[in-house]
């Protein structure tokens, strides 16, 4: 019995040791960072079709950029608060965070094709700010900022299926990303990057980041992490802490 109890409180000082482990927070280091021409950038995404970047603006306005930050395209959407954007093979998404609005654009021409109103009864700024797709779900994810950071779970025609209170895991949340089938989330405010479960949505690892006011998070097709600054106005680059030996 004694040898059984000893065991015991090894075995659990071991998960607690190990858990402890997955939680701790690594700093990452940018490998580089540019000066971009684009005012308050919030959220950028990669468009695997076009080989460019989508990013909007606090000003209402959608630009589409090559990887070095490189205006190629622009639209104003006007009385706009743009903070979350996404991107498929035919539509690019921005979503208005005071007005609650999901905004959809023609890949090719940019045309605004749709808007979807979905009502949130949370502070005027502290709405929407995510956007992102769950294919494995066939969902899309839209997360508020904080005060509380909910996700609500989305239907194709954008209707709300559910919704999970993510407030325990950091102090808000600015950006949403899927890769290689794991959701990843940026905090604003811990100045952190998160690795989360898509079915559960626990904490799987996290990153301190060095970055000011870090808004945007991106994955480019080499897997290359991209991170916008609102308050610098710059563009952040860092390697895939997952593929560093």
């Amino acid at each position: 019995m004694k040898h059984k109890l000893i065991l015991n409180i090894i075995f659990t000082a071991l998960l607690i040791s190990c858990n402890g482990n997955a939680q701790k927070k690594i700093k990452l280091k940018p490998t580089k960072y540019i000066d971009i021409s684009i005012p308050e950038p919030s959220d950028i995404c990669y468009s695997f079709t076009t080989d460019t970047f989508f990013v909007v603006s606090d000003q209402g306005i959608l630009f589409e950029t090559d990887r070095n930050g490189k205006v190629l395209r622009k639209l104003d959407q006007k009385d706009t608060d743009f903070e979350g954007v996404y991107v498929n093979n035919k539509t690019v998404y921005a979503v208005d965070e005071s007005g609650r609005t999901i905004y959809e654009y023609d890949l090719t021409t940019l045309k605004n094709t749709s808007s979807t109103t979905i009502p949130y009864n949370g502070a005027r700024n502290k709405g929407y700010e995510s956007f992102e797709f769950d294919k494995n779900k066939n969902e899309f994810l839209l997360i508020t900022e904080k005060d509380p950071i909910l996700l609500f779970e989305l239907s194709t025609d954008l209707k709300v299926i559910k919704q999970t209170d993510l407030s325990s895991i950091a102090k808000d949340i600015s950006s949403a990303r899927f890769y290689n089938n794991s959701l990843w989330l940026l905090s604003d405010e811990d100045a952190m990057l998160l690795k989360v479960d898509p079915i559960t949505y626990e904490v799987i690892k996290k990153w301190k980041l060095p970055v000011i006011n870090p808004e945007g998070l991106a994955f480019d097709k080499d897997g290359t992490i991209m991170i916008t600054c609102d308050d610098m106005q710059r563009l952040y680059y860092f390697n895939n802490p997952e593929k560093i030996n």
